[in-house]
């Protein structure tokens, strides 16, 4: 076990780490990245002469930041620094050279704040370690790229899956890549979708935390990039009615702490018993999930269109319509569970909290996921389905609402400051959503 002057000599090493990092580069400003509740990413810049004193004290802050937009009250908060996530950002020839850490929020008496979604996932980490296990997950995160102008691409546009984009998308996609392996952020393929300006950017295998603190910067860096391309990225999960929508399939791995082998995969391509029993867990706990990993009312227009995007609470080694997908990996490799669900518009912290808490649940109590679900879903309805005793998941932001508050599980997995803080915002934006009088409305009933 680390000692106390042991842990204190390697944190201050740390940070002299970056301080010289930083200095070598010539940055002139460090943004302290976190994120809001619902997953939008924020920053408070300080110049380079504070950094030492803040990777040792941290910067107070108001933490009615954290909140999604519902601010009432002050809260005096403290960012502090995690030295190993410094990301230098690429030169830019018309302004200063910057960098970003990520931040956890602390008390001022030093312990994690109830409501810091990145301090959520570490508990939820720290808790699966003392079960003996390790939380590892790789991403492939689909987004598209449309006009600068605000219009949308004409459905017939564009490359098809895997085709060589246009100049401009291409160019985009280059320089999204190239900013990324420049800041230290590993990327895998990246690839044109089946949508008209739509495309993946895939994420190799980190610990969760430090995926969660890319994927935060990843969707900054490619909107960056896109505006100055003349393009306009956007995470939305449904942008185009006649098009396909956009995930953010999570590819788990779960690791023994004890000596680091791979928990789910046993020989000749089976799955392990823990293995089922996660499976398991999130299934039983897919509806609760819902609210984290598909927040927007848009969500649920992807899952409810189909193309690949889950209905329902199934798994499946083939179907790419179950909510888990099972891939089959090398002898040399992992097993890896793919959770299918989720949309780029989803707080990562959370996302990656409540789909290992729900995972957790299901090895505890040992969960039996039944049968993979490997035929195809279009000869079953939700009759059928129902008759089979498969849960079809939310198809709105208010059923996800109601099924997050009764999933105990998945309430305590965030915590309660949290839990209460995402009901608030997330039914002002179901309620005005429900207000609303779209032009669909108008055009169908304004003359009838």
């Amino acid at each position: 076990m680390i000692g106390e002057s042991e842990r204190s000599w390697t944190d201050r090493a740390r940070r002299e780490s970056v301080l010289g990092r930083v200095a070598e580069a010539d940055v002139r400003l460090i943004d302290l990245q976190f994120s809001d509740i619902v997953g939008g990413a924020k920053a408070l810049t300080i110049p380079i002469e504070l950094l030492a004193v803040v990777l040792e004290q941290g910067y107070r802050f108001d933490g009615a930041a954290l909140t999604g937009g519902h601010r009432k009250v002050e809260l005096d908060l403290f960012l502090m620094p995690d030295p190993e996530t410094l990301a230098i950002f690429p030169f830019e020839a018309d302004g200063q050279r910057r960098a970003r850490l990520c931040c956890s929020v602390l008390r001022r008496d030093g312990q994690p704040f109830a409501g810091d979604p990145r301090s959520v996932l570490e508990r939820n980490l720290a808790a699966a370690r003392e079960l003996g296990y390790d939380y590892r997950v790789a991403v492939e995160m689909e987004y598209y790229l449309l006009p600068g102008d605000g219009t949308l691409p004409d459905r017939e546009s564009g490359a098809g899956y895997f085709s060589i984009a246009d100049d401009q998308i291409a160019s985009t996609r280059d320089a999204v890549l190239t900013s990324l392996q420049g800041m230290g952020i590993t990327v895998g393929g990246s690839h044109h979708e089946t949508g008209p300006g739509q495309e993946e950017l895939d994420l190799p295998d980190v610990g969760a935390l430090r995926m969660a603190d890319q994927l935060i910067t990843v969707r900054q860096v490619i909107r960056s990039v896109a505006r100055r391309h003349g393009l306009r990225a956007t995470f939305m999960p449904k942008p185009m009615e006649d098009a396909p929508g956009s995930g953010m399939h999570v590819f788990q791995s779960l690791y023994r702490t004890l000596d680091g082998r791979d928990t789910l995969g046993a020989e000749g391509n089976n799955l392990t018993q823990e293995a089922h029993w996660l499976i398991g867990g999130q299934i039983e706990h897919a509806i609760g999930m819902t609210l984290i990993t598909n927040p927007t009312v848009n969500s649920y227009k992807r899952l409810n269109a189909g193309h690949r995007a889950p209905r329902y609470g199934t798994w499946a080694r083939v179907s790419q319509a179950s909510l888990i997908r099972v891939p089959n990996w090398l002898e040399t490799d992992r097993a890896e569970i793919e959770l299918r669900s989720p949309d780029a518009m989803a707080n990562p912290y959370l996302a990656f909290s409540v789909a290992l808490a729900a995972g957790m649940d299901g090895i505890r109590k040992r969960t039996d996921p039944g049968d993979p679900f490997d035929e195809s879903f279009v000869t079953f309805d939700d009759e059928e389905f129902l008759r089979r005793g498969v849960s079809r998941l939310p198809s709105t932001l208010g059923e996800a609402i109601s099924a997050f508050a009764d999933d105990m599980v998945v309430t305590q997995a965030i915590g309660g400051y949290i839990s209460d803080q995402l009901i608030a915002v997330k039914r002002d934006e179901w309620e005005s959503y429900r207000a609303h009088v779209s032009p669909w409305e108008l055009q169908r009933y304004v003359d009838a």
